[in-house]
């Protein structure tokens, strides 16, 4: 391939560049697009605006609402109300057994406080409390995670790793809203909150893994191995508390091995609960 062909398309260097061959395949082009704006001389007139091709709707600009305590407040009672519907719908499946079984009965109980306190603190705020889930993550999230766990090979495992990795978003959002927040008491409520959860994650992993993935191999500079199309989890993963994106694959593998892949990510503005959001 020559530097020519990454050089730009211009009037001036389409005829050196669109041979005959090359203007059927475009269009059946017998007359090269430099003399077709000639033919139409230098005398035009008309709207000098940039065409549209199609039926398309304009394009809107999004709403620039305002983020301020309230809002997070209402995002972090909103992600306290998913948790707790990711774990009556793990109930619902009947697929947890044992010690597992018991404690997401605890974890139901200390989200619904959460955000019973996260709801509290937005009326304090002077704002309107959030009691419903957050309506992004379950479209975007939750349910499609849902889907593909409800076909799994092994749904147990999967509602599983669905819960440690909410409760690592949770706890790496509360965490983020610690500098974002402007009052004390806010910034405490969320610092605990963040704990709670970390704890949570830690708990779940031990519960259902063992006590052989306490500390995450890449901490004592070993390799992380990921066995059968599986993200292994840890109940210590990071020196420090991450509030970086976490991966989580789930269902049956494929003829390769590849399971379904999501990605969960600490809130950002499309999924923010605005304070002119209402709840249906």
């Amino acid at each position: 391939m020559t530097s020519e062909q990454h050089t730009p398309l211009t009037l001036g260097n389409l005829d050196a560049r669109v041979g005959r061959r090359q203007a059927l395949k475009i269009g059946g082009l017998t007359v090269s697009l430099a003399a077709l704006v000639a033919a139409c001389g230098d005398d035009r007139t008309g709207d000098t605006a940039p065409g549209r091709v199609g039926n398309a709707p304009k394009v809107e600009s999004l709403p620039d609402y305002p983020v301020n305590d309230v809002v997070l407040l209402r995002t972090a009672s909103s992600l306290e109300n998913t948790a707790v519907l990711v774990y009556e719908t793990a109930q619902e499946l009947g697929v947890l057994e044992g010690d597992v079984a018991t404690l997401v009965e605890r974890l139901i109980e200390e989200h619904t406080a959460t955000s019973a306190e996260m709801g509290e603190l937005t009326e304090a705020a002077g704002g309107i409390a959030w009691t419903s889930t957050n309506p992004w993550i379950m479209e975007r999230s939750i349910r499609p995670m849902f889907a593909t766990i409800l076909v799994s090979d092994d749904p147990a495992r999967d509602v599983v790793n669905l819960a440690i990795t909410f409760e690592n978003m949770a706890a790496a959002t509360h965490q983020t809203l610690t500098s974002l927040l402007s009052e004390t008491d806010q910034r405490l409520a969320v610092a605990n909150a963040s704990a709670q959860e970390a704890r949570n994650s830690a708990t779940i992993v031990l519960e259902a893994y063992g006590t052989a993935r306490r500390v995450s191999p890449a901490l004592l500079g070993e390799e992380v191995v990921n066995a059968d199309g599986l993200i292994a989890r840890f109940a210590i993963e990071t020196t420090f508390g991450s509030v970086a994106q976490q991966d989580l694959n789930l269902g049956a593998a494929d003829v390769n091995g590849t399971r379904t892949s999501f990605v969960v990510a600490t809130p950002a503005a499309n999924s923010l609960i605005y304070e002119e959001l209402t709840e249906s």
